[in-house]
């Protein structure tokens, strides 16, 4: 009773909505279709998001977000509970959910990453007296050349300051790497609908994913607004 409280049970006229994404940006997608069971999402009154799962007789369940904090929060215990009162026709509405948040909240950790990258790109740029947007690879090592022959030990410089500024180098080298990069992306997880181990094998992976994800969220999001504080005091120090 306490798992079923994650998913509804609907019996009205079908509501419209978004048919299953199964584009290459989905974070996972079926191979095939059931013929009892049709999913759709569904946009909510709140502007939230759920899976709703049809069978042929008109019977309807309905995943939110819920089920997401529930699989984020549980133990291991209650999610076994949790996916033994799913049925197989409900499973690919969970699946999709879980997919649908993957990627969102994916999109969302690329976007807070450049974020960080750049305000730790102003930092170390402006360590090197460069400007990040103006100044060229050969401008990045000019600049590096040029401290480390004022702060390598072997030339009388503190071993402490020499390794920082080469961890500010290494990193700029990175982020400029990265940049030039193009994004790949991996490939979508996909599972079987008629075949309950492989939902519950995608539904493992996927549950993965959005662990790791909502956990590397929250590093990222701690160091950027570490960088931030520091901005805002050296502004500070430096208009006083």
């Amino acid at each position: 009773q306490q798992q079923q409280q994650h998913f509804d049970q609907e019996q009205e006229q079908q509501e419209p909505g978004l048919p299953v994404a199964t584009t290459d940006d989905a974070a996972a997608s079926t191979p095939k279709a059931r013929d009892d069971v049709r999913c759709f999402m569904l946009e909510l009154a709140d502007g939230d998001r759920a899976v709703v799962v049809q069978r042929t007789d008109g019977k309807r369940w309905r995943f939110e977000r819920s089920s997401i904090e529930f699989e984020l929060q549980c133990d291991v215990e209650s999610l076994t509970a949790w996916l033994e009162s799913i049925s197989d026709q409900m499973l690919p509405g969970l699946l999709t959910l879980l997919g649908s948040e993957v990627s969102d909240r994916g999109a969302r950790l690329k976007e807070t990453e450049k974020e960080r990258d750049a305000l730790r790109g102003t930092e170390d740029y402006g360590f090197f007296g460069l400007d990040g947007a103006e100044c060229s690879d050969k401008d990045v090592e000019r600049a590096y050349r040029k401290l480390s022959t004022q702060l390598h030990p072997d030339k009388g410089g503190d071993e402490q300051r020499f390794n920082a500024m080469r961890e500010r180098y290494d990193q700029i080298k990175a982020l400029r790497g990265e940049s030039k990069r193009s994004g790949g992306g991996g490939g979508s997880i996909k599972w079987d609908p008629c075949s309950r181990a492989s939902m519950l094998h995608a539904h493992s992976e996927l549950r993965e994913q959005l662990v790791w994800i909502t956990k590397l969220m929250g590093e990222v999001e701690s160091q950027a607004e570490d960088m931030r504080r520091r901005q805002r005091t050296h502004h500070a120090l430096t208009c006083s």
